[in-house]
């Protein structure tokens, strides 16, 4: 590991230096008195770790840290200070380790191996990800899961880092703004706590993508946050079915399939809802539409039952796709289904709703049972 040293205390940085060349696994690569300095030079220079003191003169621990996240997003951060009061702040910006002075060697060894554990399960899954060409997919009709190797489902470190990712593949298409982040994601917490909680779990899902061997996973421009990298989609590829319009058999049977609730519904994203209730009513539509195209299709007359089926469970009461369901049955002369299908709808209306099934459905009920 390549390592940079920056304190304001030239003694402070001699003492570290001393206890680190004695570790295995590190490599110091420069040492620096000021932060400033240290910033500019990480653009030229490789750097896995920074070792940081809180208290400078030119700008504090905490706000460099908080840059170095959100520019290298792949460096680690570990406070070397005399100061105990910012360790709760230091985790925050996700700090590995908060270290008092002076550092014991003991102490010092097990924080490195503690990073080289991470490095090494990093390297392994991006050889694996090279080796298989792996890609990331993610599932959003019902629940949420990402995918990794087409068998691994990804583990999140917290709802937060979860919801964030969602987030950000949900607005692939184009940078949010950091304050619009924060109105949708933190709206019931005070700005400066949702601004840390936005870049500590900024840092979190860019440090669980990198493990996946996703490089730079995450950009920031003009504090504007936007995937960097592509994932497929069950969504995607059925509003691609109906963007078509394509009204094969196997078309239907494949968005069926994919239709395994609605989008992010299980998630309960408020965010979400419009998006859900687009897609909802496009996929209700691309059933009807295939229902009216084939109705007169004998031979379809199992798949028009399987699509009234998943109409009436998403719209139970929706009095049109009742009609078409009676009206369906009455046409192919399945009159005992129709008969069994009439009384369970009649039921729900009148013990759920508290009301009689609409005339409109007993009409075409009391023709087809009466021929």
């Amino acid at each position: 590991m390549k390592a940079i040293l920056v304190d304001d205390e030239p003694l402070a940085i001699n003492v570290l230096e001393n206890v680190l060349r004695g570790i295995e696994h590190i490599e110091i690569v420069g040492t620096f008195t000021s932060a400033k300095v240290a910033f500019r030079e990480m653009e030229n220079v490789r750097v896995d770790v920074v070792f940081l003191d809180m208290e400078m003169g030119d700008i504090h621990g905490l706000q460099f840290a908080e840059e170095i996240v959100m520019r290298f997003p792949h460096v680690e951060v570990v406070f070397v200070t005399a100061y105990s009061e910012y360790a709760l702040k230091a985790f925050e910006v996700s700090a590995v380790d908060y270290l008092l002075k002076p550092v014991k060697r003991e102490r010092l060894q097990k924080t490195i191996d503690k990073m080289q554990k991470r490095f090494d399960t990093y390297k392994q899954n991006s050889q694996s990800l090279k080796a298989e060409e792996i890609q990331l997919v993610a599932r959003v009709m019902g629940s949420f899961q990402l995918v990794w190797s087409g068998k691994n489902v990804v583990k999140w470190r917290t709802k937060k880092v979860k919801e964030l990712f969602v987030y950000l593949w949900h607005h692939r298409e184009a940078a949010i703004h950091r304050t619009r982040i924060i109105e949708e994601l933190w709206a019931d917490l005070p700005i400066e706590k949702a601004t840390t909680l936005l870049h500590t779990t900024v840092y979190q899902l860019r440090k669980g993508l990198k493990a996946l061997g996703v490089e730079n996973p995450i950009s920031m421009i003009n504090e504007k946050y936007a995937l960097n990298f592509s994932v497929q989609s069950d969504s995607s590829e059925l509003e691609q079915i109906l963007h078509k319009r394509e009204m094969t058999r196997a078309a239907i049977e494949k968005a069926i399939g994919l239709y395994q609730g609605d989008y992010l519904e299980e998630e309960s994203y408020p965010w979400a809802l419009h998006a859900q209730q687009r897609i909802k009513q496009a996929y209700l539509q691309y059933l009807e539409a295939y229902i009216h195209k084939v109705k007169n299709n004998r031979e379809q007359s199992s798949s028009i039952e399987i699509c009234l089926d998943q109409m009436i469970q998403m719209d139970p009461y929706n009095e049109d796709y009742i009609c078409l369901f009676i009206e369906h049955y009455g046409e192919v002369r399945k009159i005992e289904k129709m008969i069994i299908r009439y009384h369970e709808f009649k039921k729900r209306w009148i013990e759920e709703l508290g009301i009689d099934i609409p005339k409109a459905i007993i009409d075409i009920y009391t023709k087809h049972i009466s021929k």
